[in-house]
């Protein structure tokens, strides 16, 4: 344990100075900030949409008022092709401008985050991270004297762990960032809209869900630290698992049930509220979340002690800890 701290101990020391934390941290201001200014040109849409429908609807019977229709009952029926039928589409659209309009609040921020852009670019920068974290020692060969100095078992296990604490700091800073840049987005970009008096007087807030929301992302993104470490640790080389990450989430699609992706889209459509979410996102498959859970953690298990074997077994230190 000593050994493993003082590994843990030496590669945050390193990223400090590297400016990995400066770094993330000028990704999330600008994640947060387009997550923002989308929020509300999302609100503004819905403000659009709900004033053309009654505008429309007042050309045959300028008598009717949004209040008729809020009085009103709203059905949805789905179709075979995936679309869907409304009977009341003014209560309906209306209905999706409240989630907007409650959805801009900075206490709402961080459930926004992850409903938008922060549902890819997240896992991308994480996954990335890992990709760096194996590959910069082995770059510069600084692995090896680490290695001998602190074992082998020490330094690997060591690295995802610093890994796993660097990774609490990017929650954190996004914690602190999101809700603080959302204020200044609403101060900055003020918006007016004519239905004050039919919004709720007390505003929705997601708030009670922030702590299953932070175990969601932290384990979604320790996942992806430690898929990237060992894919990267074993190649030995940082080309081939970026363009893997890229490749896996930017262009292939869910490749089935219990694809990672469809796991994380179908859990944070569970744990996050996504009514208000700007970014449309794809239904995600059902799944059986104690069989995926119980899965993902036999294959990391899987994944570290094979990685941790084979790269014990090979390069110039095999010898040597064979000798000990």
């Amino acid at each position: 344990m000593k050994n493993i701290s003082a590994v843990i101990k030496q590669q945050l020391n390193y990223q400090l100075k590297a400016k990995y934390f400066s770094v993330f941290l000028i990704v999330i201001v600008l994640l947060c900030s387009i997550a923002s200014i989308s929020q509300v040109a999302s609100y503004k849409e819905s403000v659009t949409t709900v004033t053309r429908d009654l505008e429309e609807v007042q050309k045959s019977d300028s008598q009717l008022n949004l209040e008729d229709f809020l009085k009103q009952d709203v059905n949805v029926t789905y179709t075979e092709g995936g679309g869907q039928q409304v009977d009341n589409y003014i209560k309906y659209d209306f209905s999706k401008m409240v989630a907007h309009y409650n959805a801009r609040q900075p206490l709402n921020a961080f459930n926004q985050l992850f409903t938008s852009i922060g549902f890819v670019f997240f896992q991308l920068m994480i996954g990335i991270y890992g990709i760096f974290l194996a590959y910069t020692n082995i770059k510069y060969s600084a692995d090896k004297f680490l290695i001998l100095q602190y074992g082998k078992a020490s330094y690997f296990f060591g690295q995802i762990l610093a890994g796993m604490v660097n990774l609490g700091i990017v929650l954190a800073q996004i914690l602190v960032c999101a809700p603080i840049i959302q204020w200044l987005v609403n101060l900055l970009v003020p918006i007016k809209t004519p239905y004050l008096s039919y919004l709720p007087n007390n505003q929705v807030l997601f708030v009670n869900k922030l702590p299953m929301e932070l175990i969601t992302m932290f384990v979604i993104g320790a996942a992806y630290v430690v898929c990237m470490y060992c894919f990267t640790t074993l190649v030995k080389n940082q080309t081939i698992p970026l363009l893997v990450i890229f490749v896996y989430m930017l262009i292939l699609p869910k490749l089935g049930a219990y694809d990672f992706k469809n796991i994380t889209l179908y859990s944070i459509q569970k744990v996050f509220n996504t009514s208000a979410a700007s970014l449309d996102m794809v239904p995600a498959k059902a799944i059986n979340m104690p069989i995926a859970i119980g899965s993902g953690i036999l294959f990391l298990c899987v994944l570290l002690a094979g990685t941790f074997w084979l790269d014990k077994e090979r390069g110039f230190y095999s010898g040597y800890f064979k000798k000990q």
